[in-house]
């Protein structure tokens, strides 16, 4: 049988030493075709590309184990400029162009190391014509580009050199579900034009699509593999990707922790007709649904169905187009998120957003900021109305701690945590808000499987001994499929399905959103 292209053997990555990204992991590409490696965020994908394009080191990343073989040739030693020079380039995730430099130059910098003029204009007609877009703004700065312009203008800097194998890191991140399918498209034909692709997803639905083969990495270690059509049919793959086989979270009491002050009882939170426009854009249309007070329910969709939008409408950060949420008598639709944090709703954030050079104590108390009396002056003369309410507002951060298991880390600063005790620091500084309604966006990506079994138990501890209703955004469906209540299903913006989490897993058009029409 012929050599694979690349073929990548019992791989082992490590970061600092300490933290270990890939276990084990063993993939090949063969000349010419595609193939898609899929995972949640945090499972390692980005690492195994770090890894074969040979940019480890940058990010304090090292092989600690096994072997990458490229046309035959093992990459160990190699520079990342000596890989691209024989034919092995990366397009790194989140459209890293050049913002300051205009289209044409960004790719003229892409085709650097090509010294043959006349290929560098074929390679950037080659561009062209798969991008048209780029050609008619040719003049234009990087920065001013949409991100799914930016996006393709990374991949054509990357054609510059003609490679021979491509690695794309999640070229569908953050985009809008048409343009997903038109990078979807994109991919296919730059195979078609003789490019094997490598390529990184988060998007079952596109990743499946576009490739001849898949492998599925969960915790740094391949859990699935096989040609696409059997992945999409794999009840493995079903159960990661739409957690069919996560048993039914059991019915618990609520019981207010004594030493927490307690909300408002939570109240009913409706989403009525919310549609969100971005320039020509809908990010959301028509988007109906409503969080009972007490439940958890879970809002799910593939990237780029509005998850996060719809949050962000929620909590205050992003205005509606249209339509309108209430949360009980009062409508937040207009409000600005200080306004929405007084009516009782808190948030986490997909992406971390702590004080890391502070300690546990300092970035939990940010959180009763909104609950704090004595003003700037009485707080900076110390006086002993300030003195009591600063003590009082400490034990309510200690028993939050306690709650949430960091206890013993009050005075640790949060840079010297593990990441998913600073998903916990999150989590407890909304909680500090003393919220009714809390929004969790993402709060398990990137842990480790048991870091998110630890935080699926936390996440029932809250709701149960302190009352609250819980909106959860995930991607990790076992987690989602454990915990929630209700689930609505949101794809290209619009709501394609609701109900139990047994009633969602067996939609088919959930399943067609998330794994493909064939599987539905």
């Amino acid at each position: 049988m012929a050599e694979p292209l690349l073929r990548v053997e019992h791989l082992d990555v490590s970061y600092d030493g300490a933290v270990q990204a890939l276990r084990d992991v063993s993939l090949e590409v063969g000349a010419g075709s595609v193939v898609a490696v899929l995972g949640s965020n945090g499972a390692g994908k980005t690492s195994l590309l770090r890894a074969v394009s040979r940019a480890l080191g940058s990010y304090g990343g090292a092989v600690t184990g096994g072997t990458i073989r490229y046309q035959g040739a093992d990459l160990a030693g190699l520079d990342t400029s000596a890989v691209v020079r024989r034919g092995l380039v990366q397009v790194p995730e989140g459209r890293r162009v050049f913002r300051d430099l205009t289209v044409e130059e960004n790719l003229r910098a892409g085709g650097f190391t090509v010294r043959d003029g006349k290929a560098r204009d074929e390679a950037r007609d080659r561009v062209f014509d798969l991008f048209p877009v780029l050609a008619e703004r040719r003049g234009q700065l990087g920065g001013l580009l949409s991100g799914g312009q930016q996006q393709m203008l990374a991949m054509g800097r990357a054609l510059m050199t003609s490679p021979e194998l491509l690695l794309l890191d999640e070229p569908s991140l953050g985009l809008a579900p048409l343009l997903v399918d038109q990078i979807g498209e994109i991919v296919t034909t730059i195979n078609a034009q003789g490019t094997a692709v490598l390529l990184i997803e988060q998007n079952a639905v596109m990743g499946l699509r576009v490739a001849d083969r898949a492998y599925v990495l969960e915790v740094g270690h391949v859990t699935a593999s096989g040609s696409a059509a059997e992945l999409a049919a794999s009840d493995d793959v079903r159960e990661r990707y739409l957690g069919v086989a996560a048993p039914e979270r059991p019915a618990t009491v609520v019981v207010t922790e004594p030493g927490i002050p307690t909300a408002e009882a939570p109240k009913r939170l409706a989403v009525e007709e919310l549609t969100v426009r971005f320039g020509g854009i809908s990010a959301l249309s028509e988007v109906s649904f409503a969080v009972e007070p007490g439940t958890v329910h879970a809002l799910i969709g593939p990237n780029g169905a509005g998850k996060s939008t719809c949050i962000n409408v929620l909590g205050g950060a992003y205005r509606a187009t249209e339509g309108r949420v209430t949360y009980g008598d009062d409508e937040l639709t207009a409000l600005p998120s200080h306004r929405t944090a007084e009516l009782g709703v808190a948030r986490t954030f997909q992406n971390i957003s702590l004080a890391l050079e502070d300690t546990v104590e300092d970035n939990l108390l940010v959180g009763r900021h909104r609950l704090m009396r004595s003003g700037v002056l009485a707080s900076a003369l110390r006086t002993p109305g300030a003195r009591r309410e600063e003590r009082a507002h400490r034990a309510t951060v200690r028993d939050i701690a306690d709650l949430l298991g960091l206890g013993p880390l009050l005075d640790v600063p949060v840079h010297s945590l593990s990441y998913g005790n600073r998903k916990r620091v999150e989590m407890g500084r909304a909680l500090a808000a003393r919220p009714s309604l809390l929004l969790l966006d993402e709060p398990v990506a990137g842990m480790t499987h048991g870091e998110s079994q630890e935080m699926a138990e936390t996440i029932r501890q809250v709701r149960r001994d302190l009352g609250l209703s819980i909106l959860l955004v995930e991607h990790d469906m076992p987690f989602v499929m454990g915990l929630a209540e209700q689930v609505t299903v949101l794809d290209f913006g619009k709501k394609i399905a609701e109900g139990t989490p047994a009633e969602v897993q067996r939609d088919p058009e959930v399943l067609r959103a998330y794994l493909g029409a064939s599987a539905a």
